[in-house]
Order: structure tokens, then sequence, then C-alpha cells
């Protein structure tokens, strides 16, 4: 599971209806990889896989009571300190040998708490122990060397991989992970673990599936939440007349292109690599079946009008960075962690992998 903020949801929606089309309460998906927000619903499925069935049910009424204030502190006092933390660091930061000290918008202490309580992260060693989890993921990046770092835990006989750009650590599994993960650079602060500090792990992973094959999933269900468009539309829109950007509309380009680009292009790349294999061009090799399942809409139009719903200070914050009901919609998107966006994107989610049934249900069959 992908990253992408609020949009995440979408991807609980799918869990769920996987769920109801296979009907296993016990050993659904024995590998569980997640990235940013995908890690929030990855480790509380993995805490809780013992029972499909209650999981799936219970993170969906999970993310139906999350509000933004749930996630990030939106007390007028906080945003005043951090705006004048801001200014101190960027006006008066060059008067320092070090420079700036802020690198964050918004203080997250909210979803840690939101984290601790709701995620009982001992269970997933237990799970795993009890082998009703062969192993799980949890992808971040690391500040200091700007490489991928994937903290996992999984059954003893997982070995360590490293690659030019990214390598493994196994661990238990902790808030901290899950934070760091989910740290959406310039917006959630970098987390630290152990000595060094981490952020959100779609900055560096550009092959997403990697973890989950190495820890030994021989077939993968990637779940998307960017609706594909057609080349056509891309460039009649890249050529229309459009009005100079607004730094909401630049932040949403910048955060789609870290969070929904790899994925996409890691899925493409398997099915290439499976195709030279069933060739005979790699006889040595094997081939790992994936499935891939996109939302039938642009998740971020799905912000439009949904404004009123968001507590008066982030649409204060959110207006003063050009973010309307009209436009900075995929930044919107991010952030919008309210039932008046988060059901339907469940929903959706629900409804377009049910309209996946047979083609799921020949997947999980197929030797």
């Amino acid at each position: 599971m992908t990253g992408g903020g609020a949009r995440a949801a979408y991807q609980v929606g799918s869990v769920r209806a996987i769920y109801e089309i296979l009907g296993k309460k016990t050993h659904l998906f024995d590998v569980i990889s997640g990235n940013s927000a995908g890690a929030i619903n990855s480790t509380y499925l993995g805490a809780n896989c013992e029972n499909w069935d209650v999981a799936t049910r219970n993170l969906q009424e999970l993310w139906l009571r999350v509000k933004p204030q749930n996630v990030y502190d939106l007390r007028a006092r906080t945003i005043s300190d951090l705006g004048v933390r801001w200014i101190s660091g960027t006006v008066l930061g060059g008067l320092s040998s070090k420079g700036s000290a802020m690198n964050h918008l918004l203080d997250t202490g909210p979803l840690r708490a939101l984290a601790e309580r709701e995620v009982n992260f001992a269970d997933i060693g237990k799970n795993i122990d009890r082998k009703l989890l062969y192993g799980m993921s949890l992808s971040t990046t690391n500040y200091n060397t700007g490489t991928n770092i994937v903290f996992y835990d999984g059954a003893p006989e997982i070995k360590d991989w490293a690659r030019s750009d990214r390598f493994s650590s196994r661990t238990q599994l902790r808030v901290e992970h899950l934070m760091a993960s989910a740290a959406i650079p310039f917006f959630f602060p970098p987390v630290q673990i152990g000595e060094s500090f981490y952020g959100d792990g779609c900055i560096r992973q550009t092959t997403p599936l990697s973890p989950a094959i190495h820890l030994g999933a021989e077939k993968l269900i990637a779940i998307g939440v960017r609706h594909p468009h057609p080349s056509d539309r891309m460039k009649h829109l890249a050529f229309a007349p459009f009005s100079s950007p607004t730094l909401g509309q630049v932040a949403g380009i910048m955060l789609n292109a870290i969070f929904l680009d790899s994925i996409d292009a890691d899925v493409e790349r398997l099915q290439r690599i499976n195709e030279l294999i069933r060739e005979g061009a790699h006889p040595e090799l094997k081939t790992i079946p994936v499935l891939m399942i996109r939302p039938s809409r642009d998740l971020g139009k799905m912000t439009s009008n949904i404004t009123d719903h968001l507590p008066p200070v982030l649409r204060y914050l959110l207006k003063g960075i050009g973010v309307s009901d009209t436009e900075g919609l995929d930044l919107l998107s991010y952030l919008a962690f309210d039932e008046s966006y988060t059901k339907p994107l469940m929903e959706l989610g629900y409804e377009d992998t049910f309209k996946m049934k047979d083609e799921i249900l020949r997947f999980s069959a197929d030797a």
C-alpha cells in the first residue's frame, strides 16, 4: 500500500472488498508492505490480522472517526508558535552559522497519539511468531544519506537485502517507524529513530514492490491511489491556457510526483520482467504475478467543495497558499482527513475492487 495522505482511505475500502471476495478470515495476506499513509493501514492490519473480517471492518470505522485535528495539531497557539519559529528561522536564520532549524509546517503529535492508542505494535511481532503473518515492512527515507531504508519484521528465514540506493533493517516495528514512514516532507516533522532522522518512505522509494518481494511474496496486489489519465487528455491539458500556478498547486504536483508515480512505474516494470521470463529470457528466475487496483475517478478532484467541512484554522492556512474548492485540489487531498472526503474514497475503493471480483478470484486461484 503506497502513500498519499488522506487518499489512503481508498486502500481501506479496497482491502475490505478483497476480504469479502475471498472470505479468508486468516492469511488473507501473508506479507504486508506499506509506504507513508499506507504504513498507517499496514500497521493496523498487521497488528490485527488474526481476523481479517474484524480488522478490515474496524479500520473502516477508524477512518470514519478521524478528523484533521486527530492528525495534526490545529490549536491556534500551536499554529502561532510554528509561524513565529518559521519567521524567525527564515528571516533571522541567516544570522546563525547553521541557518534555519525549521523543517515542517504542522505538528503531528495527534497522529502519534492516535497510532499509539489504536495500534498495539507488539501484536505485529506476536502475529509473526504465531505464523499469522510472514513478514511486514515500512519504508522510510534517511535524511542524512538520502537513501531508502526499509524497516521490517518477519520470519527468521527472511534475510536482509541491499541495493545501491536502499537497504533493509530487521527490527521490532514501533510507532516511530510508522511516524517516520508517514512524515510528508515540509508538512510533517522528521522523526528520530536511534541517532538519525527519517522522513516519508515515498521520497526515495523508487521500487515500492521490492520490499514485499524480498519478504517472500509470491503474488502481489498493489493498491494505488492515482486515477490513470489517457495520454491524449494529458497532452491536451499540457498545452491548454493556464494561469500562473499557486503555491498550493505547485505543492500538489510535487507531492503527486513523490507519492503516485513510482508504484505505477514499478508495476509496469515487474510486468515486463514477467513477460521476459515467460519468454525464456531468464529461465533461472521465476515470475511474480502482480494485480494492480487503481481508482476509477480522480481522487484529487473529489476534494472539490469539501473545504467547508474542514476546521477554520486549516481552511485559513490552505487559503493562504491558494487552495480553494476549485484550485490546489491535489494538495488538499493529502491533508483532508475528514469523513466528507475519506468516506467517499472508501466507498470508491470498495466499488472499484468489487468490479474486479472475477479477476481477483482467478488471481487468487492461479498457481
